[in-house]
């Protein structure tokens, strides 16, 4: 038999193997920002904001369910969008048509120097033809 691992070979592969392992154990750096990623914009967002009695609806973390008009909504539980807003999903369901879907967030505003915070609809990030206006 042909002995593959001569002594020549094991500092070839003896190399790779010391590295692998030192690199495995080694903790990896620290990185702190030394500015943030995102600034802080105080201006009342573009978007649709939401009538004052979703508001309180959307507030309350234990509601669930709301009506619309046409439309029953299905409120599903309060997340933290990547800016740090408190969103939740609304599902539209109507009859005979397919629910829809879209998000909405609360978001602290400044309004006549005075800080505001509203719930608003949040844009949809692909248009289509089964986005809700309200």
């Amino acid at each position: 038999m042909i002995n593959i691992l001569s002594s020549k070979h094991y500092k070839y592969l003896l190399v790779p193997v010391v590295l692998a392992l030192t690199a495995c154990t080694s903790k990896p750096r620290e990185v702190h920002a030394s500015i943030p990623l995102v600034s802080s914009n105080e201006a009342k967002p573009d978007q649709t904001i939401l009538p004052a009695n979703f508001s309180s609806i959307l507030s309350n973390p234990s509601s669930t369910q709301l009506t619309h008009g046409q439309y029953d909504v299905t409120v599903m539980p309060t997340y933290v969008s990547a800016l740090g807003y408190p969103c939740r999903k609304l599902i539209f369901s109507a009859s005979n048509v397919q629910p829809k879907k879209r998000i909405a967030c609360e978001i602290t505003y400044k309004e006549n120097d005075k800080l505001a915070k509203s719930w608003f609809l949040e844009n949809a990030i692909i248009e289509s033809d089964d986005n809700i206006a309200l």
